[in-house]
């Protein structure tokens, strides 16, 4: 078994040979708490792998992947009525570059413009 450092992927560490700390019981909550939540953790703390878990779980699009993503976790066993039932427009901004201000609104044009495409 792999330790994810540094990936992000919610998908790629539940279909590779990655180990995954299950936060998944945190999704329930978070759905009771209202419509606008901030997330403040420290840098490698896990906020964009969170993120991607709730893409993955409230995408349309991964519904057919329900079972063999979520299954043995948490939210696996006692989904909400909103499992899958979006179409999510996930942005992923760490990998821009910090070099200057030009670099970092290409990174950011380059980004938006690669998920809206694949939106």
């Amino acid at each position: 078994m792999k330790i994810p450092y540094g990936e992000s992927s919610f998908k790629k560490i539940r279909t590779g040979d990655y180990l995954y700390i299950d936060k998944t019981a945190y999704i329930a909550p978070l759905e009771e708490e209202g419509c606008f939540n901030i997330l403040l953790r420290p840098r490698r703390f896990g906020k964009s792998l969170f993120l991607s878990t709730l893409w993955h779980y409230y995408d349309v699009h991964y519904q057919d992947q329900f079972g063999s993503l979520f299954s043995g976790l948490a939210i696996g066993e006692a989904p909400t009525p909103l499992r899958n039932s979006y179409q999510v427009l996930f942005m992923e901004f760490s990998g821009i570059r910090d070099n200057n201000t030009a670099t970092i609104l290409e990174d950011f044009l380059f980004e938006i413009r690669k998920r809206l495409r694949i939106f």
